[in-house]
């Protein structure tokens, strides 16, 4: 026997209210003409979803002309997500009610004058974040000031209702409900001394509000809240963990390392992997006077050739320091030349003009590819084009001893782990720890990861970021924490 809480009964009566709603028989049409979409009877409110662009003046039009090809008499008007006093279904997306203006039929539903039936666009509108938009400091909030968590929750949600009650709904539903999540969020775990908390990882589920927000912005909006918000997520959820006297200050300027201080801490706040920090970030922070071991006076040394020179000059300069096999090889070709940016593109096109492309890359590159191990290993693998565009050809020769460089510091030449625990030895008295954020939209959460460069179980990597050829000068020398 059949109770209403029965699977079979209440996908009966599903159908049956599909079948005798206006939503439910006009659906499937729409739904041929709008793309994919669904009927939401969530919130009190019933309404169809689709993705209508973001953009209200080409959503009625799209939404017209839908109704047009239905033979339908219709006026719609749209209402700002959070505008339930005038019909909104939705915190964060534009409702579009669409009311009949003459009594018709549709299939075997009678439709009367009057009748309305909401569309909603499942879409923010365009050109909701930019990048840098979310960060403390564009958010205006207070510099150097110490926060508890009340305090916090305070200046962040005005902010936001500042910066976007009136200009972008979307944005401002959206973000006060996603650090809500965090900051009302309560670990198993808290009271805890940051000097005496160790690598932790810490997942919160998301709601379907959020759900439905995150679902709707592309790859690039949600990377920007990952990375510049997520500042401030982090921050939430520190202060629910750590046993903290003074809270949370963000820090006044541009510093590149810290996003924000706990109790003395310093915390850099990463999305996803998160850029690697380049040497110059961390090197003026450093106190040679501590250091109690050769290698960690050698890498000193190596971070401040790099700090002190251009991009291109820091891995040239730093593979000779390190006097590696292919800086020497390199030596050996051009002689009395030194190992030095423009020193070395007069000399590449010099020869270039004497000797020709192909001779060139016989004679000098090939040779020092083939002692780095790395490089571009054929002539016809070189883009000449984009080098010749740039007028730049220098990373012909410095880019296998950028390559070198990173693989020496990564143990990949017969140093084993000797620079990469020399690395975790020196960073590790900068007192720094790493917060990564993630959002895992497969099983709908939000992850947060804390790892200090000083712990055993932390993978550093030194990384050459983004380098190559015709970019020989991308990103200075850097490392990863994994």
């Amino acid at each position: 026997m059949n109770t209403y809480g029965d699977i079979r009964t209440r996908f009966e009566v599903a159908l049956n209210e599909r079948a005798t709603t206006i939503e439910g028989i006009i659906f499937p049409p729409l739904q041929k003409m709008l793309g994919y979409g669904r009927i939401n009877n969530k919130g009190g409110g019933k309404d169809l979803r689709f993705d209508l662009g973001g953009e209200d003046k080409k959503s009625i039009k799209k939404i017209s002309n839908a109704f047009k090809k239905l033979k339908q008499d219709v006026k719609i008007e749209a209402v700002a997500a959070g505008d339930y006093a005038s019909g909104s279904n939705s915190g964060k997306f534009t409702t579009f009610v669409v009311t009949f203006n003459k009594n018709s039929k549709i299939s075997s539903l009678n439709v009367n004058v009057g009748d309305t039936v909401k569309l909603v666009d499942n879409n923010p509108p365009k050109g909701s974040i930019k990048s840098k938009e979310l960060t403390p400091t564009s958010l205006n909030l207070p510099e150097d000031t110490n926060m508890q968590l009340n305090k916090l929750d305070s200046v962040v949600k005005t902010a936001i209702e500042k910066k976007y009650k009136k200009a972008n709904p979307f944005m401002n539903s959206f973000l006060i409900e996603l650090y809500s999540l965090v900051s009302n969020h309560r670990p198993e775990y808290k009271g805890i001394e940051l000097a005496e908390l160790g690598p932790f990882s810490e997942s919160i589920k998301y709601n379907e509000g959020i759900k439905e927000a995150i679902d709707a912005l592309g790859a690039t909006d949600l990377n920007t809240i990952g990375k510049d918000f997520g500042e401030v997520l982090g921050a939430a959820l520190m202060l629910n963990i750590v046993k903290t006297s003074e809270g949370i200050s963000f820090p006044s300027g541009n510093n590149p390392l810290v996003d924000f201080h706990i109790d003395g801490y310093g915390i850099s706040s990463k999305y996803k992997a998160g850029a690697a920090p380049t040497l110059s970030n961390i090197i003026k922070d450093l106190k040679p006077e501590n250091f109690t071991e050769d290698s960690e006076a050698m890498l000193y040394d190596l971070f401040k050739i790099v700090e002190s020179n251009s991009v291109i000059n820091g891995y040239i300069k730093g593979a000779e320091f390190m006097q590696l096999p292919s800086a020497i090889k390199l030596k050996e070709l051009v002689g009395n030349v030194e190992l030095e940016h423009k020193a070395l593109e007069s000399f590449i096109q010099d020869k270039l003009n004497t000797i020709g492309r192909e001779e060139f890359y016989k004679q000098y590159v090939k040779p020092v590819v083939d002692v780095a191990g790395r490089g571009v290993k054929s002539f016809e693998k070189i883009d000449w084009t984009k080098l010749e565009k740039a007028n730049r050809y220098v990373g012909l020769l410095s880019y296998p001893l950028s390559l070198q460089l990173i693989d020496k510091l990564n143990g990949k030449l017969g140093d084993v782990n000797l620079y990469i625990d020399t690395l975790r030895k020196i960073v590790s008295k900068l007192e720094v720890k790493q917060l990564y954020m993630d959002v895992s939209l497969k099983t709908e959460e939000i992850l947060f990861y804390l790892k200090g460069f000083g712990d055993d179980n932390a993978k550093l990597t030194f990384e050459a970021p983004n380098v190559s050829t015709p970019n020989p000068g991308n990103g200075k020398l850097g490392f990863k924490m994994k």
